[in-house]
């Protein structure tokens, strides 16, 4: 077999890629449920485990633990130096004024901190805006356009379409329910509440709190066993108020107040009107200030299973193992499946007409550029040059694989599923038409998809004892002669780094770490040189970190359904 390693590379699409694909629900004939674009990465997304670990959540979670542990231990540090200064000196109110008086300002809580950048990274991560594409390429827009933004101009330019009107028996019972609720000006507008209205809610608001004193005053009673036994006698007061304030609530017209706000609450309101009001409201509570002292907003996103980047975390995650008679049937035919096909067309134009990609392979820029940028997805922006003969047999790769689901409690989906709507200023279906082939490679619909899921392989190990020729290769990046003769194998195989296939192993530890913004737009990953932990020891190659490889995307329903009528 002439490319051991190249036929790994398609061995692991066999078995990884499209499986993935398969899980997608179909109906009893057999096709899909819903338009689903996938979108492989020719190199994967190196990510760096700190940049998302722990996110800040709402509710707390792990990031507030860590912060009241870290608080309560500083807390108790404290106290106990304060103690010991008092014990010495025998002089409380004395230990407790010399330390006040040194201690050092108060510091930020570096767990929140952290926390916070995480969610804020996190939340660049998840609005990631992908092309459509028919071949399975992974493609943003040449100049990057952001999800949440696309989203709030569609959600704030949505229209409900022309309402029938209203019944006249429901116009009447309207008009007399407002009499009994609100007070009119001469123009017959709304000036304010009614009478009636006003003491409905004032008795309400005494009857909450008669029932609210009756409660505090049971707890009350049962901590104490001298009141708990009074607590039968004592409590007719306060019964007393509650009933009360109940029957001022039913004789002073309470009922009737009731009856005119059910009559208005039953009174249907449009479908779509309501939902784009409540879509509003949601994009603007999630609306977070994630930017530390920028005073800007970013949508909340979060991603699940919470362990995705954690490669010591293993709950809940899959393996892939390909061996030489996994690989073997890709030397004696030549059935690929689309993916493959489309991958390996895509890696040897990258590549350049050697195809070097197809296993083994060194990428980056001259030895003058160490660190090249996420454009290495582009064939114009990257350089892979032959530092490897491929010549390793009898190959053993295991890998961590899993699919990760996008949670965007911003984006109300439901919203692209309505009926009779417009968009203020735009044509019928100038959000997107529906479907892939109508719009893919193409970059005039405002929302043609979303990005749901996204395929993390961690954890890879490939190992052999006959790496041949290669072996030394990896040794000088990843081995323990690594620096000087790193360098010169990367002046020779391209600076950047080393991959098999789509995956990438990093630079050699010899070269610095940096951030990098990560493909066209808002990535916060590290780049693809950077070094990830990946080791050699002349027989097994580790390559511990996660990486993304693929985005799943469904297409957005056509929409709107109507054009603007303002337009000519």
């Amino acid at each position: 077999m002439a490319n051991e390693p190249g036929a790994a590379v398609l061995a692991i699409f066999d078995q990884l890629i499209d499986r993935i694909k398969q899980r997608n629900p179909v109906r009893t004939d057999g096709k899909p449920v819903g338009s689903m674009v996938y979108s492989q990465l020719v190199l994967g997304m190196p990510i760096w485990r700190d940049d998302y670990l722990r996110p800040w959540t709402p509710s707390g979670g792990a990031s507030l633990q860590e912060t009241f542990s870290h608080g309560a231990a500083a807390s108790s540090g404290a106290t106990a130096t304060g103690a010991a200064a008092a014990g010495a000196s025998g002089d409380t109110a004395t230990a407790t004024a010399t330390a006040t008086a040194v201690a050092a300002p108060p510091q930020p809580d570096a767990h929140m901190l952290r926390a916070m950048q995480a969610a804020w990274k996190t939340a660049l991560l998840c609005r990631t805006m992908l092309e459509v594409t028919t071949d399975g390429q992974y493609r943003e827009y040449p100049t990057g356009r952001q999800l949440d933004f696309a989203y709030e101009t569609i959600m704030k330019g949505m229209q409900p379409g022309k309402m029938p009107e209203m019944a006249d028996d429901v116009k009447k019972r309207i008009e007399e329910a407002e009499k009994v609720l609100f007070e009119k000006d001469e123009d017959g507008a709304i000036a304010g509440k009614s009478k009636a209205y006003k003491r409905y809610i004032e008795n309400a608001n005494a009857l909450a709190k008669a029932k609210s004193d009756f409660a505090v005053a049971n707890a009350a009673a049962m901590t104490d066993p001298v009141k708990a036994q009074a607590w039968p006698v004592q409590s007719a007061t306060y019964q007393q108020m509650v009933d009360q304030a109940q029957d001022a609530l039913v004789t002073e017209g309470g009922p009737k107040v009731e009856r005119a706000i059910d009559t208005i609450a039953s009174v249907g309101v449009p479908m779509q009107a309501h939902l784009i009001k409540k879509a509003k409201d949601a994009y603007d509570a999630w609306n977070l200030g994630l930017s530390g002292i920028v005073p800007a907003k970013i949508p909340y996103s979060i991603v699940l299973p919470t362990n995705w980047c954690d490669p010591d975390d293993h709950d809940g995650w899959e393996t892939l193992v390909v061996d030489q008679s996994s690989y073997q049937h890709y030397a004696t035919t030549s059935a690929k499946s689309e993916s493959q096909q489309s991958w390996q067309k895509h890696a040897n134009s990258v590549g350049g007409s050697g195809g070097v990609m197809f296993g083994f392979a060194a990428f980056g820029g001259s030895a003058s550029s160490a660190h090249a940028n996420s454009s290495w997805q582009n064939s114009a922006e990257s350089h892979f040059q032959s530092g490897f003969n491929n010549t390793a047999k009898n190959l053993h790769i295991e890998l961590e694989f899993g699919l990760c689901r996008i949670v965007r409690p911003w984006l109300i989906s439901d919203l692209f599923f309505l009926k009779n709507w417009y968009l203020a200023g735009a044509k019928k279906n100038s959000v997107s038409d529906g479907t892939i082939d109508g719009q893919a490679n193409s970059h005039e619909k405002t929302l043609p998809m979303i990005p749901q899921q996204f395929l993390v392989v961690r954890n890879v190990t490939i190992s052999t004892s006959e790496w041949g020729s290669d072996g030394q290769v990896l040794n000088d990046y990843y081995g323990g002669g690594q620096g000087s003769t790193a360098s010169s194998s990367s002046s020779q195989a391209g600076s950047g780094g080393v991959s098999l296939g789509f995956v990438s192993f990093g630079g050699s530890a010899s070269h610095s770490r940096s951030d990098a913004s990560g493909q066209s737009s808002d990535w916060s990953a590290r780049s693809g040189s950077d070094h990830f932990g990946t080791t050699f020891d002349g027989q097994t190659l580790k390559i511990p970190g996660a990486q993304i490889v693929a985005f799943l995307s469904d297409i957005v329903p056509a929409g709107p359904e109507l054009d603007d009528p303002t337009l000519a």
